[in-house]
């Protein structure tokens, strides 16, 4: 999935949120972004086009990069 195909969705549905539950929306939309293997440069590109997105984007590359980093760290530690 494209960078325009995921930002077309996103302004397309979230007319429809409230904006009480923008925020929500945004962070379960990357979540299903990210579980359908959409890149994580994909996901940098999606920067600076809404505002809403921006930081659930942001939330969940911190979370990705939090998860590689101790996933090595598990590897490091284990002994063969």
């Amino acid at each position: 999935m494209d960078e325009q195909l995921i930002i077309e969705t996103w302004d397309l549905f979230k007319e429809y949120i409230p904006t009480k539950n923008l925020e929500t929306a945004a962070n379960h939309f990357v979540d299903f972004l990210v579980d359908h293997d959409v890149d994580e440069d994909v996901l940098n590109g999606l920067i600076g086009m809404d505002s809403t997105l921006d930081d659930a984007i942001k939330s969940m590359l911190k979370e990705l990069d939090g998860y590689e980093d101790e996933e090595e760290i598990d590897l490091d530690d284990e002994e063969y």
